[in-house]
């Protein structure tokens, strides 16, 4: 594409640098499947049949369709800003609605055309598939609405006389 809008890409603060670079389109930054978003899925699965990608990183599952507007992101279905698309043979997605649903952090500089990706780690339990986990029992919580005032203890009586001096030693008056 001539006259396109380069876009520089960081990830985790680590420049990513492809022989495809990612671009403006229409105010969304594209990207190649190789090497970006290489760089934030684990492991990438594509249909050629049906055109859909399949991203996956830790727990999570994020599909795309060339052509189609819609993302899976696990049971949910949001809308993406510009279809991804195919050009000389290559998948171009929109990077950072995808790397959002990766679980990732995404800022643009639109100064610099910098586009920020920061991988935010999966939670410990994730990581560990056969952990399980029961939160503790909480006993029911009840509200009184005029709970009854607590009585204040008055304490009467001559005081007790100091059982130490005031000054050990020294002078005394």
């Amino acid at each position: 594409m001539i006259g396109a809008l380069l876009v520089t890409v960081l990830v985790d603060g680590t420049l990513v640098d492809g022989s495809t670079a990612a671009q403006l389109r229409h105010d969304v930054v594209v990207a190649p499947l190789a090497p970006y978003l290489r760089r934030i899925a684990d492991r990438i699965e594509v249909d050629p049949a049906t055109g859909q990608i399949v991203l996956h990183r830790g727990s999570r599952a994020v599909t795309v369709t060339i052509g189609s507007l819609v993302i899976q992101n696990g049971g949910l279905a949001q809308s993406l800003p510009i279809a991804p698309y195919l050009r000389a043979g290559e998948a171009l997605i929109p990077l950072a609605p995808v790397a959002r649903a990766l679980g990732a952090r995404v800022d643009y500089d639109s100064a610099s055309r910098t586009l920020n990706v920061a991988m935010i780690p999966d939670p410990l339990v994730s990581m560990t598939p056969d952990a399980s986990y029961t939160p503790p029992a909480h006993p029911v919580a009840t509200f009184t609405p005029n709970p009854a005032p607590t009585p204040k203890v008055h304490v009467t009586g001559i005081p007790k006389p100091r059982r130490t001096p005031i000054a050990e030693g020294g002078d005394q008056l």
